[in-house]
């Protein structure tokens, strides 16, 4: 969480984006150590964009995201669009536990990617092998690899504290080529490995 604090501020500030941070309330409730970052220098150059003040060197700085030239405010939408793909591109951030021989993937964030983290190991207790893939961006979502993983594997599912809002991305990196379930708790109830195990299973088994 601390690294990603310096992190987001430095991506808001390279794309002029917001940049949102998802957490857990179970972070509240665990102690664990904490290495900082070495502290980085920051640019002092001024962006052309920063709004400083009008300099008489300059026409007005104006920020806004609309026009009422329809040509203009589709052309600043395509440039919208451009900086999104770069995004998508350089952006993307995941972890991998256990994925090279893995047959059956679990893809989890927060404290639902802990907890498979201990799933996937009572899992290759049990002799079945099963890999764990933790999106660290929700934007840019980690689709391409998702869907290169899904070559090799008999069925993924989705771990979720939620009724189910990262399955459908899920489903749309799969793209259809392996079944793809979704598990979740709600009403803050942090699931137990044991019962994502046995979800595994029984879908292994009903499949």
């Amino acid at each position: 969480m601390a690294d990603f604090v310096d992190l987001s501020f430095e991506l808001a500030f390279k794309y002029r984006n917001p940049v949102m941070m998802l957490s857990d309330g179970a972070i509240g409730q665990m102690v664990e150590k904490v290495w900082l970052s070495p502290r980085k220098e920051r640019s002092k150059t001024v962006p052309a964009w920063a709004t400083t003040g009008k300099p008489s060197t300059r026409e007005r700085n104006i920020i806004t995201s609309l026009d009422l030239d329809p040509n203009a405010q589709e052309r600043f939408n395509q440039k919208l669009i451009e900086k999104y793909n770069v995004i998508r591109e350089k952006e993307v951030r995941f972890e991998e536990f256990q994925c090279d021989d893995a047959e059956y993937l679990f893809v989890a964030y927060g404290i639902s990617a802990r907890v498979c983290q201990k799933a996937v190991q009572l899992c290759r207790a049990d002799g079945i092998k099963v890999g764990l893939l933790r999106p660290i961006t929700l934007f840019p979502f980690p689709s391409k690899r998702i869907n290169k993983l899904a070559d090799k594997m008999k069925l993924i599912l989705s771990v979720e504290m939620s009724a189910g809002q990262m399955v459908e991305d899920v489903l749309l990196s799969v793209n259809g080529k392996v079944p793809v379930y979704h598990f979740g708790r709600m009403g803050g109830i942090v699931t137990a490995p044991d019962e994502v195990v046995e979800f595994l299973k029984s879908k292994i088994i009903g499949g």
